[in-house]
């Protein structure tokens, strides 16, 4: 659910509820091949309708969560029954949201925008037929460095010109308790499931963030990670803030990707999810 693409209190009813729907349906479906998760699953029906772009959004529609979480509340409740179902054990979360969050262009989770303007950079397998579109159209691509400083040649790593747009809350100018805050406050209004976030710090705020996860972290918090908003060492790191000369410095010399002509054809072997864990497509 994207916050701040919502209109109106009655349009993010609407589409919760639309979600609220498939999620139900879907976890009702038989998975035959394994008996016992579908015990667990049609017991606890546990869903998580996730929540982003709530730091790009306004006040007033952050104060939407808490009543449209009691309305979603109750409509399981009603809906459960009619349908003989039990009712969900979790409703709502709020993850990363990195891919989703990009495609309607709003920030990911409950995090601040890493900066107004600055380079994404994706790693792209080198022979893929998109590294060859990405050049054409004017954005720069490098191969991937390693840790010793030469070349992999097996990945590339293309840069993106970004921003976000005004008014969104930015890393640099909210505190790391600030941060925290809001997924407090995420956690108490709407979301059943852990809340997951990295918090931007900085060095000289490690003091104030351990004091208050001394008092706060029992009751609000799940899990949390941290990371240096600057100085993190990192090369060819995801995201680069940029001045916006340089910004609309990359975007005069770069043309938008609105089609492709690729055709990629997947192919698995039977050998290939044997560890457990199936490639990434």
């Amino acid at each position: 659910m994207f916050l701040p693409n919502s209109e109106s209190y009655d349009e993010l009813l609407d589409v919760l509820t639309l979600l609220y729907r498939i999620n139900k349906h879907s976890l009702r479906l038989p998975c035959v091949t394994a008996p016992e998760t579908e015990k667990i699953v049609h017991k606890n029906m546990r869903m998580g309708i996730g929540m982003t772009g709530y730091l790009q959004a306004t006040e007033e529609q952050r104060g939407w969560l808490a009543p449209a979480y009691d309305q979603l509340r109750s409509f399981d409740a009603y809906y459960s029954d009619l349908k003989g179902w039990p009712q969900s054990i979790k409703l709502t979360t709020t993850k990363p949201s990195g891919t989703l969050s990009l495609l309607p262009g709003v920030t990911p989770g409950v995090h601040p925008g890493y900066a107004q303007y600055m380079i994404r950079r994706i790693r792209i397998s080198a022979d893929h037929p998109l590294v060859e579109v990405c050049r054409s159209h004017g954005y720069h691509v490098e191969y991937q460095r390693k840790f010793d400083g030469t070349d992999d040649y097996n990945t590339v790593v293309v840069e993106f010109p970004f921003s976000y747009p005004e008014g969104t809350v930015l890393a640099k100018d909210v505190s790391a308790i600030d941060q925290l805050e809001f997924v407090k406050r995420m956690n108490t209004e709407w979301s059943d499931n852990s809340v997951s976030c990295t918090v931007y710090i900085k060095p000289d705020e490690l003091d104030g963030i351990k004091a208050y996860l001394a008092e706060h972290y029992k009751d609000n918090f799940k899990s949390l990670s941290f990371l240096l908003h600057q100085g993190h060492g990192f090369d060819q790191a995801p995201l680069e803030e940029i001045s916006k000369e340089r910004y609309d410095e990359l975007v005069a010399n770069t043309r938008p990707i609105v089609n492709t002509e690729l055709t990629t054809y997947l192919e698995m072997g039977d050998d290939e999810c044997v560890s457990g864990a199936c490639p990434v497509r």
